[in-house]
This record gives structure tokens, C-alpha cells and sequence, in this order.
């Protein structure tokens, strides 16, 4: 299974901010993990929608973790990323034709790996990932 860069930019900007003790900037976590600006604006924004950061405005503000990194489950944040998980055309919200349908085996068993793969990374905590995790450290070749 393929994910997006959006779901590796999610994680590393949840990662950057659990890092840090001071509230976090969108320019700070671009210059910090070397990602395009708006890449960084457009994900704290939906990662805020979907309750793992807050943000606040003016001076004293900034970005923070809206949860407990211990609850914040990897899985859960790929899912919110990736709204489309279909490995196969016919899992995709799109229509789609194919010769097999409505009744294939093979959509059956794409589905569940997709689930099992989301299962997979719940047994990760974004607490339980920083343990292991060095401090970000911008480099040319991260991005």
C-alpha cells in the first residue's frame, strides 16, 4: 500500500511539535522539516479539523498537540489523511467499471488488507514512535 506525502507530512509535523516544548510555527515546522509552506499551512489546518492540534493566533500562539501523544494513534492519523484507502480501483469512492462487479472476491480482500494495514499502525502511538525518534534536524534530503 501506497500513502500519500500528505500522511508522511502529518506525521512528521505531529512529530516535530511533540518535540518541541514551545508552540510551533507553520514557517518554524517548514524550516524545520524542510517541507513546501503550503504543504505545512494546508495539513496543520486539517490536522486541526480532525482534533490532534490546536492552533492559536497572536502573540503567545502558535501550534500545539491537541492530544496526549499516547493517545494519538498512527493509524487513526493515516486514516484522516487518506480519506481514499482503495488499493484497487473498485474500493475507490469514484465509480469505476469493471467485468467482475458487483460481485468480485478480490474487493472483499483488498478491503480487509487495507483495514488490517490501518490496524497495523494503531498498535503505534505517536508517543511510543518519538521514544525511538532523534530530535528533527533539517537536511536537504529529508523532503
Amino acid at each position: 500500500m501506497r500513502l500519500s506525502q500528505a500522511s508522511d507530512f502529518a506525521l512528521r509535523i505531529l512529530m516535530a511539535t511533540d518535540q518541541s516544548d514551545d508552540p510551533q510555527t507553520v514557517g518554524g515546522l517548514t524550516e524545520q522539516l524542510g517541507l513546501a509552506h503550503s504543504h505545512v499551512m494546508k495539513i496543520v489546518a486539517h490536522l486541526a479539523k480532525g482534533g490532534y492540534l490546536e492552533t492559536t493566533r497572536g502573540r503567545g500562539g502558535g501550534i500545539r498537540l491537541a492530544k496526549e501523544p499516547a493517545t494519538i494513534r498512527i493509524g487513526d492519523v493515516v486514516r484522516l489523511m487518506e480519506p481514499d484507502l482503495g488499493v484497487v480501483a473498485c474500493l475507490k469512492p469514484e465509480p469505476t467499471t469493471c467485468v467482475f462487479l458487483p460481485r468480485c472476491a478480490l474487493k472483499g480482500a483488498m478491503a480487509r488488507a487495507a483495514e488490517a494495514f490501518i490496524d497495523s499502525l494503531n498498535t503505534q502511538t505517536l508517543a511510543g514512535i518519538l521514544v525511538g525518534t532523534q530530535p528533527a534536524s533539517f537536511s536537504q534530503t529529508q523532503a
